[in-house]
């Protein structure tokens, strides 16, 4: 690094301040299941809930842009994006997303993308749409996505499966999923959607063979330094969808994480991690109030490594259980607007596997 940059970065670490533009250029991606008041908790809101952060997008002014067009200004810098954009989608293609939540969309023309896990609707139970209320919406201009065919745990290989039929499988589920919304559909998806937010970097592989974009369910804001086939959305559900809780989600920006090491390595599917090392970006947030949260609210203890990296260590010392398991990381904006900026580490733990 020349000296200037060199100078200047030490400085920055000491005030825990990095001036930049990665704050510019963002947007935020909201992911509902169902608005229902009869459909389990941990993946609903009620429909007046879902109404009130209607009202408040609207009245706040936000912008609710197609998920195509957000990825395509904040990754790919198709166009100039405005402050307060945001993105609607919702997963698994629920009726009650056709009863209650589309209504309140249409009546204000706002865009939305539903994913779609073929299976489920090819059986034609509840609670899920039928194919011709998924026409109905394309009909009227709603995005279509590919949720996957089976809805599994895509990341995880069965027992004694080999790598090369792992990769079979799960290709096949994948393409299975695209002709089954292209042939009922007549649209081709353009953005994937990991089933449970379970990516990899050996799913991802996969995935980018047939998309450019994919997303994932954790916290996260959108922006130049995001993964196009790791994207974050936040999750929105009972518990979870405070007004409060959504002001601060439709309000966040990305932090610009770019490398993110765990320690033991791993790839999606592993043990408890020991340490997160993330090296950042510039941008208008406060270093040294970077604070990393398991997904229970616990805190975390943070190191600065290499100050010329600008590097975190972020010590998660095994913290975790079988499944799921995130670290959120945040630090303010410098700006004194209340707005934060939002990174989260997913891993996931074996024994949820068997």
């Amino acid at each position: 690094m020349p000296i200037r940059g060199l100078f200047l970065s030490l400085i920055a670490v000491l005030i825990g301040y990095l001036p930049g533009s990665a704050s510019a250029g963002h947007a935020v991606v909201l992911v509902y299941h169902h608005v229902s008041e009869q459909t389990p908790a941990s993946t609903s809101v009620r429909p007046d809930r879902f109404e009130a952060h209607l009202d408040y997008l609207e009245s706040q002014g936000f912008e609710v842009w197609s998920l195509n067009r957000v990825l395509a200004a904040a990754i790919q810098g198709a166009e100039d994006l405005p402050d307060n954009v945001v993105a609607i989608t919702f997963d698994d293609a629920y009726r009650s997303v056709y009863s209650k939540a589309w209504p309140m969309l249409q009546e204000r023309e706002w865009p939305f993308t539903v994913f779609v896990n073929t299976d489920s609707i090819d059986t034609g139970h509840s609670p899920y749409m039928s194919w011709d209320e998924l026409r109905e919406l394309v009909k009227n201009g709603v995005d279509i996505g590919n949720h996957s065919a089976s809805h599994g745990h895509l990341i995880a290989r069965l027992d004694n499966e080999t790598l090369n039929t792992w990769q079979a499988r799960i290709d096949d589920d994948i393409l299975r999923a695209r002709n089954r919304i292209a042939d009922e559909l007549g649209v081709v998806s353009t953005v994937f959607a990991y089933p449970y937010g379970e990516d990899s970097q050996a799913l991802k592989a996969l995935v980018g063979e047939h998309y450019a974009f994919a997303v994932a369910q954790r916290s996260g804001a959108v922006g130049p330094t995001t993964s196009p086939l790791s994207i974050p959305r936040f999750p929105m559900a009972s518990g979870f969808d405070s007004q409060e809780r959504f002001v601060l989600a439709i309000n966040a920006r990305p932090l610009p994480v770019t490398a993110a090491v765990p320690t033991p390595p791993g790839d999606g599917v592993r043990g408890p991690v020991d340490s997160l090392q993330l090296t950042l970006d510039e941008g208008d947030y406060l270093s040294a109030r970077l604070a990393c949260f398991s997904a229970s609210g616990e805190s975390v203890s943070i190191e600065l490594g290499d100050k010329e990296l600008f590097q975190f260590k972020i010590n998660v010392n095994g913290l975790g259980s079988a499944g799921r398991n995130k670290i959120n990381c945040t630090a303010p904006a410098s700006d004194n607007s209340g707005d934060y900026f939002w990174y989260s580490f997913q891993w996931v733990q074996e024994a949820a596997m068997d």
